[in-house]
């Protein structure tokens, strides 16, 4: 059980596990993720199941190194075994037959938009899917990407492939030439607040997806609750899915300060050890009473 069986290198900092989980395999749906600690001592770290292969019994995620428990698990070989996982967690996605629908995202969230794109075409829907990159190496999941919609576009910020500029570029280009019934967002909070903003003057139903700290995933430490159509709701639990057009995207950008770490020199340490050496300031206050 939870024994890692393929492992693929799509970056430096970011790793494809596909992992035994045969009764989560049954269960999880798009939009869904699990919360995996990768050793008994270790923290656990929420990842959304980007496939699965029920006849093998398995899920697929996708771990970007970021933090001491993602490069744990991302550091894991084949034949490796993970502590625990505990899912499906989190409301599906609204998988629902509109039209055209435009599935968008960059970074890793390429990779977290993908079940979606599968979902929404499968149901009858034409998907154009548009992944933004800083250059063509990090473009991810593009061959996926491909098999599962209709059309991709690509956007690469330094001109290195396809298309030059940011994937709201071409999103806006396309609603200008389109009629386009729905959109589906993963990225950053920059990137889905700006995708919010042009589809709200078209009024095209706008789907996003939160990804604020998660600690117990189940919705008892609160720390991901977020803003949406005035109240506070828990990602965890309410979404990670809700109505991009309805989200606090100013409060979400000051829950995802909340845990930042911040170094900080250690005069202390100079002097005992006589070189430069920091010590880790968690800002959680600060970021919890913003908000």
């Amino acid at each position: 059980m939870f024994k890692i069986i393929n492992k693929q290198i799509l970056t430096k900092n970011i790793k494809r596990l596909d992992i035994v989980a045969p009764r989560i395999a049954e269960k999880v749906l798009p939009g869904q993720f699990v919360n995996i600690r990768p050793g008994a001592t270790d923290e656990t770290i929420p990842l959304t199941v980007i496939d699965t292969d029920q006849a093998k019994g398995t899920i697929t995620v996708i771990v970007r190194e970021v933090g001491s428990t993602s490069r744990v698990l991302a550091s894991k070989g084949i034949n490796d075994k993970v502590a625990s996982i505990l899912g499906p967690l989190g409301m599906p996605a609204q998988i629902k037959k509109k039209g055209v629908v435009v599935c968008i995202a960059t970074g890793i969230g390429s990779a977290q938009i993908l079940p979606m794109c599968r979902a929404l075409r499968s149901v009858g829907n034409k998907v154009v899917g548009i992944i933004g990159a800083k250059t063509k190496r990090a473009v991810l999941m593009e061959a996926q990407m491909r098999l599962a919609c209709n059309k991709l576009l690509i956007a690469t910020e330094d001109g290195t492939y396809e298309r030059r500029g940011m994937a709201t570029d071409i999103l806006s280009d396309l609603m200008e030439r389109d009629t386009i019934h729905q959109v589906n967002a993963i990225g950053s909070a920059d990137m889905m607040s700006s995708v919010c903003k042009i589809t709200k003057r078209k009024r095209i139903k706008t789907f996003v997806q939160l990804n604020p700290v998660m600690i117990d995933c189940l919705g008892m430490c609160g720390s991901c609750r977020v803003v949406v159509s005035g109240k506070t709701v828990l990602a965890c639990k309410d979404g990670p899915e809700f109505d991009g057009h309805r989200v606090d995207f100013e409060n979400y950008k000051i829950r995802l300060k909340a845990f930042e770490e911040q170094k900080w020199d250690s005069p202390r340490a100079q002097s005992s050890h006589g070189k430069n050496e920091s010590k880790t300031l968690t800002k959680l206050f600060s970021g919890i009473l913003k908000s």
